[in-house]
């Protein structure tokens, strides 16, 4: 509780505006109203979209959220909360874990402490072995994890950072040694590259990225609070840095792809829990769809991806190092997500 509180008069000291926020007590959870949140970032007063949903912009900034739903859209970009957004009055209130842990660092990325320069990227090509991952009638994910892995590898290397990675032929490494890696070396970042399966929905697409659950809050897509999202974990130490990472390698996955929004997602994966180093898991499309694995299964494809994460990374390097703020997708011409999507 006392690191949530430092870390919320931390927020109330850096946001441009100074404004006060403004908390209620709904459901027996801390809330702050959207009406102060929006003024304290400088945006005008929210309004009602229709069907519990509430919209405010202004400043440069923008945020849409829906009552009863997880799902916000923060400067263009989705974005998934730890809690359901609530009815307040004629509008609408977001938790208090939510404005500190995800809607302020998405909104002000240079405001968030504790990045520190990094010289090497530890890439993380999903399964291997006979672990095979996802499967399209083009290949496997473990396959094409790999061949992007060497590509992103290589337009790291050129821009003069060291890349090491977990595999470098189709072996098997099991979860726990993979951020074990990066532990090698304490001057680094753990990125981890997957694709994705919709077995239930062949139908699903787009793309998305994973930082570690805040401490006390249940992952994404899962409905409450279970005992184990109160044990902390290694990855916890560094959660509001890898949220902003998330942020900044997912702004350019958009930004360069024309993929689906799927948002910035939260998780306890193994690979984030454990590991010590800022690190995030990125799911790179569907191989279950149709359309979509056929663009896996593109080199052209596949070129492009690797471009869009390595600049990813290279804009987190410049926030690292000299506290530039990170493109966000518009600036790679990418037009702000603007529905919110059915939730499953």
């Amino acid at each position: 509780m006392l690191h949530r509180v430092a870390l919320f008069l931390l927020l109330l000291t850096t946001i441009a505006a100074r404004a006060e926020l403004e908390g209620v007590s709904l459901n027996g959870q801390d809330y702050v109203t959207l009406e102060s949140l929006a003024t304290a970032y400088g945006m005008g007063a929210p309004s009602s979209r229709g069907s519990g949903e509430f919209a405010a912009s202004g400043n440069g900034h923008s945020i849409v959220v829906k009552t009863n739903s997880r799902q916000a859209i923060v400067d263009g970009v989705r974005q998934w909360l730890s809690y359901p957004a609530a009815a307040r009055g004629a509008s609408a209130a977001v938790s208090r874990v939510d404005v500190i842990k995800t809607i302020g660092p998405a909104i002000n990325p240079t405001e968030v402490k504790g990045f520190k320069p990094f010289t090497t990227v530890v890439l993380d090509p999903g399964h291997g072995g006979y672990d095979r991952g996802a499967r399209s009638s083009y290949g496997f994910e473990k396959d094409f994890a790999l061949d992007v892995t060497q590509r992103v590898r290589k337009r790291l290397e050129k821009a003069g950072l060291k890349v090491v990675q977990t595999r470098m032929s189709d072996v098997f490494i099991p979860l726990e040694s993979r951020p074990a890696v990066a532990r090698k070396y304490p001057n680094s970042i753990f990125v981890s590259i997957h694709f994705n399966s919709g077995e239930s929905n062949p139908a699903a697409n787009g793309l998305e990225i994973f930082a570690i659950s805040p401490l006390g809050s249940p992952p994404t897509g899962q409905s409450r609070t279970m005992d184990r999202d109160r044990q902390r974990e290694a990855g916890h130490a560094l959660e509001p840095v890898n949220t902003v990472m998330a942020n900044t390698i997912y702004n350019s996955l958009i930004g360069k792809m024309p993929s689906f929004d799927r948002g910035v997602k939260r998780a306890r994966f193994v690979v984030l829990k454990d590991a010590t180093v800022p690190a995030v898991l990125i799911e790179g499309g569907f191989l279950t769809n149709a359309a979509e694995a056929a663009k896996i299964g593109s080199t052209a494809w596949r070129e492009a991806y690797a471009d869009a994460i390595a600049t990813g990374i290279l804009e987190y390097r410049k926030l690292a190092e000299q506290g530039t703020a990170p493109r966000r997708a518009a600036a790679f011409g990418r037009g702000p997500t603007t529905q919110l999507v059915p939730e499953r």
